[in-house]
């Protein structure tokens, strides 16, 4: 299956998780509206697609993408023209050496290549939730023989405090955890690769508590996506005024006096 008919598919991925959980309103905008404006795919998702399949598809990079002149040219729009009609992404000769540089410097981390000497990259799968019942999918970046669930990951700090950070913030925990259940696999590395020189790599496991963590988000986001499909209430943010307090970090921590 190509990635665009996996992604049409209605079934929940760990995607849709991120999604109920900022509120239903959003779940509903994304996946169930029936008129709703076309999905744009950012710089960000055109550089993380091009870096994914110089690492995990490298047989496929020319098939797939194209090094065009500045399109700010007649050529280069002609060019990009050309290779749209021909199926073929047209990206810079900037992106296409720092994918070239990010997949060496994966290969040439002992941890990161080993895990990629065995598997296959982009394998749709489908189960049933045994809680909710809700269809669900996963689409591991690259799965091994022994069962191991590989993600790459394109950051700006693959440091472990900084992925660290990387993972809470992007949910990456609630990811393993849906994609574990689905696969009924016992272990998800991460191989984070930074996007600038010198394009550093980090290998990182979760702890168990963390696991667990992500296994309690994902298990009640999907109780969610049940309840308000069975109610057919897709709520947003709170409709009465609301209080809030600042963050711990906002609040005045100076040992000096004002002056």
């Amino acid at each position: 299956m190509n990635n665009a008919d996996y992604h049409s598919d209605p079934a929940v991925s760990a995607s849709h998780l991120h999604s109920i959980a900022k509120s239903p309103a959003h779940y509903y905008s994304r996946y169930l509206a029936p008129v709703k404006p076309p999905s744009i795919q950012t710089t960000a998702m055109q550089f993380g697609s091009l870096v994914h399949t110089a690492i995990l598809e490298p047989d496929e990079l020319a098939a797939r993408y194209g090094v065009c002149p500045p399109r700010n040219t007649k050529a280069g729009k002609e060019a990009a023209e050309q290779m749209k009609a021909d199926g073929i992404e047209a990206i810079t000769q900037s992106d296409w050496d720092t994918a070239a540089a990010m997949s060496d410097a994966v290969y040439a981390h002992p941890a990161a290549s080993e895990l990629l000497q065995q598997g296959a990259p982009e394998q749709s799968f489908w189960w049933d939730d045994n809680e909710t019942g809700l269809r669900c999918k996963c689409r591991p970046d690259w799965l091994r023989p022994d069962g191991v669930v590989v993600d790459l990951k394109t950051t700006q700090d693959a440091s472990p405090k900084g992925f660290a950070k990387s993972i809470a913030n992007f949910r990456y925990h609630v990811q393993a955890a849906h994609y574990l259940n689905g696969l009924e696999a016992q272990r998800f590395v991460f191989i984070a690769v930074e996007k600038t020189y010198p394009f550093a790599v980090g290998t990182y496991e979760l702890d168990r508590v963390s696991l667990d963590e992500g296994q309690r988000l994902a298990a009640r986001d999907l109780r969610r996506i049940a309840a308000c499909r069975k109610l057919d209430k897709w709520p947003g943010y709170s409709q009465t005024i609301s209080t809030l307090t600042l963050p711990a970090w906002a609040f005045y921590n100076d040992q000096q006096e004002d002056f």
